[in-house]
């Protein structure tokens, strides 16, 4: 063993090297503890053997500072005077491995020496199986949380849910609130996200990950795209001739519907205020009435909603209620806008594109650099859903063995610019079109200008009603009209 004997004796300290030496071990001398500290410092060793009473730094601070050193696994020997117990103990107190008195017994300190090294040996396998023992938990862990990993993926996409990327630590933290709120069912959540972000899917992983039942329903209506005259029977149903144009059998609503599920109600910052207040009702209540029923019917529903509006604002500005706001964000999940989490964006792309490529059978290989680069520093104003119609688009340009950025050049072009993969279409207002040749139903041509219009501003009939430049009670007359026409 490598030996550090700190005395400020030299015929002690010379009598011990001797004898240490006779015994095998590498000696190293040293005349007082403030030397012995810098010889320390300097070598690694597997004993330490130090006098307790030296002028300077005694034997006592000399173990402390020892064992304050971190990497130090040193075994510390003290010498004390004959009688002197009280700094014995307090030296095994600061770790000293074993104590031994004066006038020493050489016999004596060649045993503690011995079982030293066999403690030495000890610690050191133990250290070793520790660390290997480390290593093995490592690997396990990492095929572990790989294997989960796959079967949280194949659960997804047995329930419809394969699109949710869990890449970044902002996503795990939205599914870690989706698990911790789907477990009760009695929390209201609320989703904020802009258009794109994923906000229906979230919802049904509330839903099916606190359910554990795929049976129970999810329901989902759009708050933005129903007139309000229709609201209400779409919501609660209604009874037969409740209304004009109701069925002869009535019609079971969307919260019937959900009963003993979820009903997720996707733009909630569009829904009319009258219904607002219905709404509220029966998250009070737990009951409704359908339209022109006198029955009340109770419902156990849990309720998720989602916008991409600032509903704060909106209650602040009267256009939301706040009684209801309360009630629907009990628990909140807000889903960041791709350009905020952008360790999503590859992994997220080569999932889309390789799934596009498989379905069409066509290969795909990677992204080059700048293919990656292009990617990442685009802002990707529709987020996911723009992403994945990229990636779509991609595939069906390939096969690829590598994507580089001049091949990705077409993103930009779709955030608004005609598909250059088809013919450009005659813009319906100017005077380059032409009319069929032989009828024109009017009729049909202004229904159908009205669900594209309502397409293009994805259901919002406000403003849907600025672009056609028409109120927004003449749009939803029109709607209606439609509806009852079955149209």
């Amino acid at each position: 063993m490598k030996i550090l004997l700190v005395d400020d004796e030299p015929d002690v300290r010379r009598s011990l090297i001797n004898f240490l030496q006779k015994l095998g071990h590498h000696v190293t001398g040293a005349v007082d503890g403030q030397e012995g500290l810098k010889i320390f410092h300097s070598d690694e060793y597997d004993v330490v053997i130090t006098d307790i009473r030296m002028p300077g730094m005694d034997g006592i601070e000399l173990l402390r500072r020892i064992k304050s050193v971190e990497r130090s696994a040193v075994s510390v020997i003290v010498i004390t005077g004959h009688g002197d117990m009280e700094n014995a103990v307090k030296a095994l107190k600061y770790g000293a491995y074993d104590y031994l008195q004066k006038p020493i017994n050489v016999r004596e300190l060649a045993i503690t020496l011995e079982r030293a090294e066999e403690y030495a040996t000890l610690r050191k396998n133990y250290a070793q199986l520790k660390e290997e023992f480390r290593q093995r938990l490592e690997r396990e862990t990492h095929v572990f949380r790989g294997e989960a990993e796959r079967l949280r993926e194949a659960y997804l996409n047995e329930l419809g849910l394969g699109e949710i990327g869990i890449y970044s630590d902002a996503m795990r933290h939205v599914i870690s609130l989706a698990e911790k709120y789907s477990l009760d069912r009695s929390i209201s959540v609320l989703i904020h996200g802009e258009t794109g972000t994923g906000k229906e899917l979230v919802a049904r992983y509330v839903h099916y990950y606190g359910d554990g039942n795929k049976l129970s329903p999810f329901v989902a209506i759009n708050c933005g795209a129903i007139t309000e005259e229709l609201f209400e029977a779409e919501l609660f149903g209604h009874e037969p001739g409740a209304y004009t144009g109701a069925t002869r059998t009535g019609r079971m609503g969307k919260m019937e519907a959900a009963h003993g599920g979820t009903l997720f109600l996707d733009e909630i910052g569009e829904m009319p205020p009258s219904i607002q207040v219905k709404l509220l009702r029966v998250l009070e209540e737990k009951r409704f009435y359908r339209v022109g029923g006198l029955k009340e019917i109770p419902v156990d529903i849990r309720i998720v909603s989602a916008t991409n509006r600032d509903l704060k604002k909106d209650v602040a500005e009267g256009r939301f209620r706040r009684d209801l706001f309360y009630r629907i964000n009990m628990g909140v999940i807000r889903i960041p806008p791709l350009r905020e989490r952008r360790e999503d964006i590859l992994p997220l792309a080569l999932r889309f594109v390789r799934r596009a490529s498989s379905r069409r059978g066509k290969r795909f290989g990677s992204f080059t650099k700048s293919g990656e680069q292009y990617l990442l520093s685009y802002s990707w104003p529709g987020n996911v859903r723009q992403l994945k119609n990229a990636m779509e688009r991609l595939a069906l340009l390939g096969p690829w063995d590598r994507v580089d950025d001049h091949a990705l050049s077409f993103v930009e072009e779709m955030d608004g610019t005609p598909d250059l993969l088809e013919s450009p279409k005659p813009v319906l207002g100017r005077d380059d079109f032409d009319l069929p040749g032989d009828h024109l139903d009017l009729e049909e041509l202004n229904r159908t200008i009205i669900r594209k219009a309502l397409n293009k501003h994805r259901g919002n009939q406000t403003r849907t009603a600025q672009y056609l430049r028409i109120s927004r009670r003449v749009l939803q007359t029109r709607l209606k009209r439609m509806r009852t026409q079955g149209f």
